[in-house]
């Protein structure tokens, strides 16, 4: 399939009611020229959305193991085994110098019900909450099974959802910035798409003097998600020159005029 690429123009994609993305660079890269090694990936086609994380040196390394593992895909998975085998295959390609965390959803809908499939490797996120009333039903747990330094992705794991879910994945910034600007998940389920990017976007915008990380956030809903009809996005892990570029035309404060509308 055919993947919309997202360096510099574009830091936040929103379809409302089906699904919202965002990306930050962290203060200390912003003072220092680093790349963002923050990616987010949606697939519509195959079902497939991930978040990873990679590191400051070599911060394209996060874009590397989502363009493999969306690229790779010809016959898509059916069940958490074959995902097991997919992802591995994929994980034993990494070079070791491109670490990257994973956090990884794929949804196989089978009339009301949704088969989900998840993989998780460092220390990104993955939450499922039920948009009925806000409990939690499904999150991730850190582990060493970062890409590049692990050969194998772990238990591939194989969950059972209902309609009315909102599945959230996000890097360890964006966990950084829960504690640091307050702000309640449980909160940002009850509210559209929207109005949830909108308020983490404004939240970091008022931070006076605090330093965070690359902050990366991905929502969409269940059941809305399956109507999408639209070439995938790979937004992030830019390049120090890349990077470069975002640093001489935004800040923070002109986040509105970044978001594109679908």
């Amino acid at each position: 399939m055919s993947i919309i690429e997202l360096h510099n123009d574009v830091r936040a994609v929103i379809a409302d009611g089906t699904f919202a993305m965002m990306l930050i660079t962290g203060t200390d890269k912003v003072r220092s020229g680093y790349g963002n090694g923050d990616s987010l990936l949606v697939d519509f086609e195959h079902k497939i959305f991930a978040v990873a994380d990679a590191t400051e040196r070599f911060p394209h390394a996060s874009r590397v193991l989502l363009s493999n593992i969306v690229s790779g895909v010809h016959t898509v998975p059916q069940n958490s085994e074959e995902w097991k085998d997919y992802l591995n295959a994929i994980y034993a390609s990494q070079d070791y110098h491109l670490k990257s965390t994973l956090s990884f959803i794929a949804l196989h809908e089978h009339g009301n019900t949704t088969q989900a499939c998840i993989a998780q490797g460092g220390d990104s996120s993955l939450r499922i909450y039920d948009r009925h009333n806000k409990s939690l039903v499904y999150k991730t747990s850190v582990n060493m099974n970062f890409a590049g330094r692990s050969m194998h992705i772990g238990d591939v794991e194989g969950v059972q959802l209902n309609d009315m879910m909102r599945v959230m994945l996000y890097s360890d910034g964006f966990n950084d910035i829960i504690k640091l600007c307050g702000i309640s998940l449980e909160n940002m389920i009850g509210v559209s798409l929207m109005e949830a990017i909108s308020h983490v976007i404004e939240k970091v915008g008022n931070l006076e003097g605090q330093e965070y990380d690359d902050i990366s956030l991905l929502l969409f809903d269940i059941p809305e998600i399956y109507a999408v009809h639209s070439k995938g996005i790979l937004m992030g892990g830019t390049t120090r020159l890349e990077e470069q570029k975002v640093k001489e035309s935004i800040s923070i404060h002109d986040y509105n005029s970044l978001i594109r509308m679908m």
